[in-house]
């Protein structure tokens, strides 16, 4: 739903992109300052000093979303470099879920701990089952929750902790639909492409 944004978004971007070019900053500094930022988010999640650490984990997700739009913006988008903002995306996903699964597990909160894990599963299988597609065919960006839409929910739950189960049950149901959308995909993608 929010890929949809993407266009409008680089376009409102585009002078904090060039202004980033200009001070030689590349996108592979922008995917490790994103990486570290949700990480330090991550730790203070895990001691819960929830608006902080909510608000610098959005803050430092921009900056992931700045990356490939600089890439391309200076002509140095290439294969290796989407590699590497995906698989550093992974970690990213998993710092912060695992933040809120630790906490769970200190507090002896075994429903958060539960659909923590189930929001992180389909969080990498939901990446996974896109990453393992596209070395056959053409893929896309399929499903309820992708990348932007879990990065938003996961902000708006940990900004507003009394709502966290809440946040992780919408993760979860959404990301395991979301896994199904993209099976049924490339179910019909492959049976298209052996009928061609």
């Amino acid at each position: 739903m929010i890929h949809v944004l993407k266009g409008p978004f680089e376009k409102a971007s585009r002078p904090l992109v060039d202004l980033l070019i200009r001070h030689r900053c590349s996108a592979f500094h922008l995917t490790m300052i994103a990486f570290f930022g949700t990480f330090v988010a991550s730790i203070l999640i895990y001691y819960q000093n929830w608006i902080l650490g909510s608000s610098l984990f959005m803050f430092f997700s921009l900056f992931d979303a700045l990356d490939g739009s600089l890439a391309r913006r200076n002509n140095s988008a290439k294969p290796i470099g989407a590699f590497f903002d995906s698989v550093m995306d992974r970690f990213s996903d998993s710092a912060i879920l695992f933040a809120i699964i630790f906490y769970a597990f200190n507090t002896g909160n075994r429903n958060i701990f539960l659909l923590g894990l189930l929001a992180l599963i389909a969080s990498l299988i939901t990446s996974y089952i896109k990453a393992k597609a596209e070395n056959f065919l053409e893929f896309g960006s399929i499903g309820l929750l992708q990348r932007p839409e879990r990065v938003l929910i996961i902000f708006l739950m940990l900004l507003f902790p009394k709502y966290l189960l809440l946040g992780l049950w919408v993760l979860v149901i959404g990301g395991y639909l979301t896994i199904f959308q993209r099976l049924y995909s490339a179910y019909q993608k492959f049976n298209q492409q052996s009928l061609s």
